[in-house]
Order: structure tokens, then C-alpha cells, then sequence
């Protein structure tokens, strides 16, 4: 996936996670959920504007810039914090959901 490749190289965890409605999912889909809550609810306002433009929907940062009122540089710098903060929740989500796994195998 597209977006997937860009933002982060995420973690392909083997196995099944139990989804919210009791079903299994995919590790991806998990992953994929996680993704969207953190661009959604992490992220500034201005930071999600620009991963939106620029990764769901393949613009250019230039035209992100110009779209935006921003100078390139500044769209460039909104992204690099944006996959920092992306970076730091997901690898603490992984952690966390790693534990878990751990301790459920332990019981």
C-alpha cells in the first residue's frame, strides 16, 4: 500500500488480532486502524493537513505548499514531525501490544 510505504515501515506481525466485533483481522489492519487514530488524533492540525495531501492523496509537497499558503520547506519540516510523532506512537503501540501477546502466552 501506498501510504503504508511512505509513512512508516511497520511492523508485519505474524498471526491473527482479535477485532473489535470478536473476529480475527489481520496484523495489517490492525496496523492500518492504529495508522488513521494517530494521524487523527496526534497529530496538529496543520501536520494533518499536509500528510493528507501529501500521502492520501499523492500531492506533491510543492502543490501541498501552495494549496496550504506554505513554502516548501515548511511543508517538508510539518512531515518530518508528523512521521516523528507517527513513529514514536506506533513503535509504543507495537511494544505494548507485544507485552500483551507475551503475557497472554504466560497465563
Amino acid at each position: 500500500m501506498f501510504v503504508k510505504e511512505k509513512l512508516l515501515n511497520l511492523d508485519q506481525a505474524q498471526g491473527e488480532i482479535p477485532a473489535q466485533g470478536g473476529g480475527p483481522r489481520e496484523a495489517g489492519d490492525w496496523s492500518v486502524d492504529l495508522l488513521r487514530l494517530v494521524v487523527e488524533r496526534e497529530l496538529t492540525g496543520r501536520q494533518r493537513q499536509c500528510v493528507e495531501l501529501y500521502y492520501f492523496q499523492g500531492m506533491t509537497m510543492e502543490a501541498v505548499g501552495q494549496q496550504l499558503g506554505l513554502n516548501k520547506a515548511t511543508v517538508c519540516r510539518h512531515l518530518q514531525k508528523a512521521r516523528g510523532r507517527i513513529k514514536r506512537v506506533m513503535g509504543y503501540a507495537g511494544w505494548v501490544r507485544a507485552r500483551l501477546r507475551q503475557e497472554s502466552r504466560e497465563e
